[in-house]
């Protein structure tokens, strides 16, 4: 029979509540200390200690225990989000400034969009966009930058779960939305139009850290009656140079890029 939900919840929370324990001051524990500090029997404690061992969260030499190394692996995705954060601040601004509609940074988690910056214009329009919240990828300009560059496995998992109809002219079509990213990758940008709400465009270009790799995308968003549905080439030529700008404060350099393509 299963673990009831209940108790599983019960014992991650006290999997987190042992984890916060170790500090710089003091980086090694004991199960002992561990179950006197959290008023904790020694068996719940070991067998959660277990399971952190398991996993790489903890690491046990002899009786005492430190922390492991699979939170470096977190550590670093926030490490990166949070530079793409601070990186991207001042563009996006500038921006927003220029083109006067909102625009946003996004990254791909579990195959949907999350939204780790947002800086709205002053005339702002609804949109269901917010820090933190996920969206469906195949409806949004950053969506789709990002869908371009995931290997084909990761596409398909997406088309098995399902194209959702968010707007009117929502991609729900697999082999249409498999010819749609491959002609964003070629283009170098996205653009929605009436697919994650009706009458709003968004347009969006690949953010690339260092090591070349496409780690989040650059969007601005926008109702067709403005400037982004009469100058869209402008608002294309303006993301795609924002996504550059911000690149190469990630450390990626455009033209070995071009040259190293070239040789292949």
């Amino acid at each position: 029979m299963s673990e009831p939900n209940n108790s599983i919840l019960q014992s991650v929370q006290r999997g987190l509540q042992i984890l916060k324990l170790f500090s710089p001051a003091r980086p090694v524990w004991g199960i002992t200390d561990i179950a006197t500090t959290l008023k904790l029997s020694k068996s719940t404690v070991s067998r959660i200690t277990s399971d952190l061992v398991e996993e790489g969260y903890l690491e046990k030499t002899r009786n005492k225990y430190r922390l492991g190394f699979s939170l470096l692996c977190l550590s670093g995705v926030i490490t990166s989000h949070l530079e793409i954060h601070r990186e991207s601040k001042e563009t996006l601004k500038s921006l927003v400034h220029k083109l006067e509609e909102t625009a946003h940074i996004a990254i791909l988690e579990d195959l949907e969009i999350t939204y780790l910056h947002k800086i709205e214009c002053q005339n702002p329009v609804r949109l269901f966009t917010n820090i933190g919240k996920k969206n469906p990828p195949t409806c949004t300009g950053s969506g789709k930058i990002l869908l371009a560059y995931q290997p084909e496995a990761a596409l398909r998992e997406l088309i098995d779960r399902g194209l959702p109809m968010m707007g009117p002219k929502s991609i729900t079509d697999p082999q249409k939305l498999m010819t749609e990213l491959q002609n964003v990758r070629k283009n170098g940008y996205s653009l929605c139009i009436d697919e994650m709400q009706e009458g709003i465009i968004s347009i969006g270009a690949a953010i690339r850290d260092y090591t070349n790799e496409v780690v989040a995308a650059v969007s601005i968003v926008g109702p067709k009656e403005r400037g982004i549905g009469r100058d869209r080439l402008h608002y294309i030529a303006e993301v795609i140079k924002a996504a550059e700008e911000i690149s190469e404060k990630l450390g990626y350099i455009k033209a070995l890029d071009e040259k190293s393509g070239s040789a292949r």
